[in-house]
């Protein structure tokens, strides 16, 4: 299994984000090699353009990681 880079990290209320390195592979939904997130319906890889397909459900799932499990 390939290490994927950080997204982002949480220090203090600060959230700094890490786009020196782009997630590239194969998008979990349609195929295609793109830079992916992991924003999908059930935290699937995906590509922008299939983010854009449901963008509540993204936007969901980056508030999610964004949150990182705190209240």
């Amino acid at each position: 299994m390939v290490k994927q880079p950080k997204l982002f990290e949480r220090k203090g209320n600060t959230i700094i984000m890490d786009r020196r390195e782009p997630r590239i592979g194969i998008c979990e939904t349609c195929g295609s090699t793109d830079d992916l997130r992991p924003y999908g319906p059930n935290n699937e890889n995906i590509c922008f353009s299939c983010a854009m397909k449901h963008p509540d459900i993204t936007d969901d799932r980056m508030r999610e990681l964004l949150k990182g499990g705190q209240s």
